[in-house]
């Protein structure tokens, strides 16, 4: 028998003799057909819980900010009474600040210190900055008008006690734990991690560290896939590394 070379090719990439490449496509439709979605559930603190999937939406458990308060330094009367041009108040003694609430009511036509923060003392409604004041240590004077309200925060106004304010789904960032927390929220309940295992076959490999030869390739693939499983948020599993042939 007369063997008779086939025609040259000398293209390693190109497909052999016989072979049969399943199309992205089709590859794509099997895995969409044949995948579950992960519908396990778990509750972790919401300081563990950057990169997991919320499996419920997240509800405040109070508003914030909790109270009215101010949102400069300054000074804070009620506006009730405050007219153009200048405008003279007598000062309260005391002051409000973030942590240290003022405890005692202001009266009309006075005036009482408040630090950004603070919660608005009784009998006060309006803040005017620190910068737009001038003072004697016994009484303030500014120009007016200032609207109502000026210079402060309403109670709820970012976020409403028992609203919901994530929603089921939502992929959670830093930024999310920032006003989970903020909420009052400790724990959430999210999605369980996908599980990801790696393989690696070959008699050729080996772990960098280990002995060797011309013959070995050191094994770079596992570290760098765990490596991109775990950053895109799953459990990864090494499985360590096989031979090309099953044991006897």
């Amino acid at each position: 028998m007369t063997l008779i070379p086939p025609p040259l090719r000398n293209d390693c990439f190109a497909m052999p003799q016989g072979a049969h490449w399943t199309p992205v496509d089709v590859a794509l439709a099997l895995l969409r057909d044949r995948l579950t979605s992960v519908t396990g559930t778990e509750t972790v603190a919401v300081s563990d819980a950057a990169g997991r999937i919320l499996a419920a939406a997240a509800r405040a458990a109070r508003s914030h900010p909790p109270h009215a308060n101010t949102a400069v330094d300054g000074y804070a009367f009620s506006q009730a009474g405050i007219g153009d041009g200048p405008q003279t108040l007598f000062l309260t003694q005391g002051r409000a600040a973030a942590g240290a609430p003022y405890r005692g009511t202001v009266p009309p036509g006075h005036a009482i210190r408040v630090l950004t923060g603070a919660s608005l003392p009784a009998g006060t409604d309006t803040v005017v900055l620190q910068e737009d004041t001038a003072t004697d240590a016994a009484s303030i004077v500014f120009h007016g008008p200032l609207k109502r309200g000026a210079n402060t925060r309403k109670a709820g106004e970012d976020m409403q006690a028992g609203t919901d304010i994530l929603p089921a789904g939502r992929h959670l960032t830093a930024a999310d734990l920032g006003t989970l927390t903020a909420a009052g929220v400790a724990s959430v309940d999210v999605r369980k991690r996908l599980r990801v295992a790696v393989l690696s076959t070959g008699d050729e490999l080996r772990d960098a560290g280990e002995l060797a030869t011309d013959a070995n390739i050191y094994d770079a693939n596992r570290p760098m896939l765990l490596s991109v499983i775990a950053r895109w948020g799953y459990d990864p599993v090494d499985l360590g590394r096989v031979g090309d042939s099953q044991p006897a």
